[in-house]
């Protein structure tokens, strides 16, 4: 009797994401994550199904990873006045550079398709709901998302070369920015 072999749905995300960073979104196909996995066609399709599923799953990693970053945030940031702004910063602030690629790669793609669509609107309503937009405080606040959003893009589209430590530098002066709005 032969070893029932499970298939590590992790080491094909993995091989997924280096596929993307190495020949891009438009070439993300089956055969290239199971070459890349070292594993069999049928190993990836039994592991997520289709190529949709593995990259819905490819995007909830990322999610995850990020929703990770800001609640480590929050908690370091426990009452400040525009904690949702702040954990938004704080959390681009920690996410490295290839978390910006995937992020870039599989949203640019995917924001073309309704169903995938959806999520991120929703995602950037709610937090926009969370900024009080009506105060001046508020507005900077908005403004210091936008402006960290527009940065994450930028690196993550790889549109503009930005070091580690000129990341930490604009992150920096976004939360300067972000808690300069509520001393005024």
């Amino acid at each position: 009797m032969g070893r029932h072999q499970t298939i590590d749905r992790t080491r094909i995300l993995d091989a997924a994401s280096r596929v993307i960073e190495t020949v891009g979104i438009g070439k993300l196909t089956i055969d290239a994550v199971a070459k890349e996995a070292e594993v069999s066609k049928g190993g990836v399709l039994y592991a997520y199904g289709t190529k949709d599923a593995l990259i819905e799953a490819m995007v909830d990693r990322v999610n995850s990873e990020f929703d990770t970053l800001c609640a480590t945030a929050i908690a370091e940031n426990e009452g400040h006045p525009q904690i949702a702004a702040l954990a938004h910063i704080e959390a681009y602030r920690k996410s490295d550079a290839k978390m910006g690629g995937r992020a870039a790669a599989l949203m640019s793609s995917l924001v073309r398709e309704p169903h995938y669509k959806a999520p991120i609107q929703d995602y950037y309503r709610d937090l926009m709901a969370k900024i009080d937009s009506t105060t001046p405080e508020g507005r900077r606040a908005r403004l210091t998302v936008l402006a960290a959003e527009g940065l994450f893009w930028l690196r993550g589209l790889d549109l503009m070369n930005i070091s580690e430590n000129e990341w930490q530098e604009i992150c920096t002066d976004l939360r300067l920015l972000l808690d300069d709005s509520e001393s005024t």
